[in-house]
């Protein structure tokens, strides 16, 4: 939606003064309460009468230091063994609040929503994360390294609720001691608070509403003080957990019927350092992977999303080398999790055990990770672990190690090891952002000599109307990371980009000018791989509507043969092509939505014509879907060949706290059809159950057959002392 032209003038005005202000961080007071507040999400409790509102908001988007088209009053109370936040978002047309969803820990983007984040440690650099929507689907997170990395898939103990009124929507939130870890002896904690007004697509925050500056760089949140007398509890956290599965293997004739127990203790050894460990861990309730065909000679990267390994995950991550929540590429990444448990074919190797120890102490951020894995497809079973260590340096810096040590395919003993200097900065020139890394990383496999090193450093300025990022690394021709993710060795590799990123202030909210290149060589320096991408036009309105045209020339020399589908083998040479990509998409505020993408021209010795398209339907909270489709159609002199992945998602959510979701999927590489099918019950918070079911089937004589049934039942039930 269009801004008045009045409102932009104003906020122009007021966008004048703005730099001077966002220096100082905003304070507020929590208020300690002897009697809870009745968490309904109304907010007519005395309590938070009493309690002072923490201070007024500053637009971010559209205009930076604008006042906000609604105000927004947050107020904090506590008792001694929870953290309440209430939140009144005024709007003076209820009736078109945008909340669409209801699923716990749903993607609320296309939502009216309220974002917190606490940093209760105070350290500027790790924080927890909660929304809600005016529905109450709450959602969280764990934000680690000042916003580089965003742990999506953890789940703490809260609750919340929310309420829609003739004055808008109101929230409470209910946040437990026993979930927020904190040091004793600080009375103070990070606090900053956004809202998404989704309809005028309009962002506001109470600390840092900067354009330049993301929400979750924790070091400039405000400042929560008041804070005394909480209670942690021992610390221990007792989870049983029981899944029985039904498997019936169609194609052999194989049914089985398994039952098996396990067991997750956390147990935080101090309020900044957790122990956890896992017996008998099982993955039955994990969403499959979305399939992909592969037209490259490298392997593909397929993102983690079992919940053991992504609790705390940020602490593992290494230098800028994770393709996390801050950026990041998948060329190199010292430890990759989905290395333990799964084999080559993706299928799971199962695990004994495993032991967890994360947290901080002092300046010094600690990861370690050991995992038993039991005997699996003619592999012995393995012992595999990680140690990862960084100390603060300044108030965003880090210095940093780490060590990995085992190989999953049990062929010989592996070793990484490597050292990170990573230094942020929020104030560079006034106000602007600047990013910088350097690393080296070294392996053993025990077999002695060759280039088993890498190095590399990043230099990034990721800002508002100008960004721009340089990046030069090296890895060696024997470098071997085995519970890593490296798809090429032997190379050096540069990339560089430059976007110009204006603001009109007209119906179109930005413009999108970028430029950006990648060179590989080999070791002594022979071209591999060379491309260049210009985008000469691109912009989002102010709907959220996008619209993107790129024009790319990739020269790749090819040394050997390469198959890039069965019976089609591309010769070894050098090819020199150009390509044309357009894509666009409508704003994601619409009950439905859509994005679609083209591009034709050149590939390798021949031609190619590349499209896809995705539409989403939100009808109502109930009810979200959503269908995809992808298509490359190849014409080259060793033949012709076309690949097709299509997906469909279906998700029917009956309140916040009970949610079926489906996942379909057919590509043409497979021929076969999947279907993931995952029942969430949260019966109270900890204490869930969860139903999966896996159906596949094959194409035969015209005809789809089922192959494979697979019906996992998981009951969990966290006892908290």
């Amino acid at each position: 939606m269009r801004a008045p032209p009045s409102r932009l003038l104003a906020g122009l005005a007021l966008a004048s003064s703005f730099a001077a202000q966002q220096s100082a961080r905003p304070r507020a007071v929590a208020l300690p309460i002897d009697e809870p507040p009745r968490l309904d999400g109304r907010l007519d409790d005395a309590c938070w009468q009493q309690a002072l509102p923490i201070g007024a908001f500053t637009q971010v988007e559209p205009v930076e230091g604008a006042s906000p088209i609604e105000a927004t009053d947050v107020r904090v109370v506590y008792t001694p063994d929870v953290l309440y936040i209430g939140v009144r978002c005024h709007d003076r047309e209820p009736s078109k609040l945008l909340a669409r969803q209801l699923e716990r820990d749903a993607n609320l983007d296309p939502d009216d929503r309220v974002e917190i984040l606490i940093d209760t440690f105070r350290d500027r650099r790790n924080a927890f994360w909660f929304q809600m929507n005016p529905r109450g689907d709450l959602g969280d997170a764990l934000v680690a390294n000042n916003g580089q990395n965003f742990n999506k898939p953890w789940d703490g103990i809260w609750d919340g609720r929310a309420s829609i009124d003739e004055h808008g929507y109101c929230l409470e939130f209910a946040l437990p001691f026993k979930t927020l870890n904190f040091r004793e002896g600080i009375d103070a904690w990070g606090l900053n608070v956004r809202r998404i007004n989704k309809r005028h697509e309009e962002e506001s925050r109470w600390s840092n509403p900067s354009q330049d500056q993301n929400f979750f760089l924790v070091s400039e949140a405000g400042e929560l003080s008041g804070l005394a007398g909480m209670h942690q509890g021992v610390g221990l956290d007792v989870t049983p957990f029981f899944v029985g599965r039904w498997i019936d293997d169609e194609a052999s004739d194989d049914q089985d019927l398994l039952g098996d127990p396990g067991l997750d203790v956390l147990y935080k050894v101090t309020p900044s350092l957790n122990a956890l460990l896992t017996i008998n861990t099982d993955f039955a309730d994990t969403e499959v992977d979305s399939r992909q065909i592969n037209l490259t000679r490298f392997p593909l990267f397929f993102p983690e999303k079992r919940d053991f390994f992504l609790q705390d995950a940020g602490l593992f991550t290494f230098a800028d080398l994770s393709p996390s929540f801050g950026g990041g590429s998948t060329d190199l990444i010292p430890f990759f999790s989905r290395r333990i448990g799964l084999d080559a074919d993706g299928q799971a190797v199962p695990l004994l055990g495993g032991g967890k120890l994360t947290g901080r102490a002092g300046p010094w951020s600690i990861g370690l990770l050991d995992v038993l894995t039991d005997d699996s497809a003619g592999v012995d079973g393995q012992n595999l672990g990680v140690a990862r260590l960084t100390r603060n340096v300044g108030e965003q810096s880090t210095l940093g190690a780490i060590l990995t040590s085992g190989d999953p395919s049990g062929a010989a003993s592996n070793q990484l090891y490597g050292f990170d200097a990573n230094f942020k900065s929020s104030t560079f020139l006034g106000g602007k952002a600047l990013r910088a890394f350097a690393w080296v990383l070294g392996t053993s496999s025990g077999d002695g000599g060759g280039d088993d090193e890498a190095f590399g450093a990043t230099v990034s300025y990721p800002n508002d109307t100008w960004s721009w990022n340089a990046t030069a690394k090296q890895i060696g021709e024997d470098f071997d990371a085995a519970l890593g993710f490296v798809p090429r060795t032997g190379i050096r590799k540069y990339d560089g980009a430059v976007t110009f990123a204006p603001r009109p202030h007209t119906w179109i909210r930005q413009y999108e000018f970028q430029v950006s290149s990648t060179l590989v060589t080999d070791l002594d320096d022979e071209l591999e791989t060379a491309k260049i991408e210009v985008q000469p036009f691109g912009l989002t309105t102010e709907r959220g509507d996008e619209l993107r045209v790129e024009i790319e020339h990739v020269r790749d020399v090819l040394a050997a043969d390469f198959e890039i589908q069965d019976g089609v083998t591309i010769p070894a040479s050098d090819y020199d092509w150009a390509r044309v990509r357009v894509e666009g998409g409508s704003g994601d505020s619409r009950a439905w939505s859509f994005g679609a993408a083209a591009s034709a021209g050149g590939f390798y010795d021949g031609t190619s014509t590349d499209w896809s398209a995705e539409a989403v339907w939100r009808p109502s909270p109930r009810f979200n879907g959503s269908a995809s489709y992808v298509e490359t159609r190849a014409d080259l002199p060793a033949g012709e060949f076309t690949t097709r992945v299509a997906q469909l998602r279906a998700n029917i959510t009956f309140s916040p706290t009970l949610a079926w979701t489906n996942f379909a999927q057919w590509d043409s590489e497979s021929d076969a059809l999947g279907l993931n099918s995952r029942l969430r019950w949260i019966l109270e918070p900890g204490r869930e159950v969860r139903v999966a079911l896996n159906r596949a089937w094959e194409e035969n004589d015209d005809s789809l057959e089922p192959t494979f049934t697979e019906l996992a039942v998981k009951l969990e039930y966290t006892v908290r002392f």
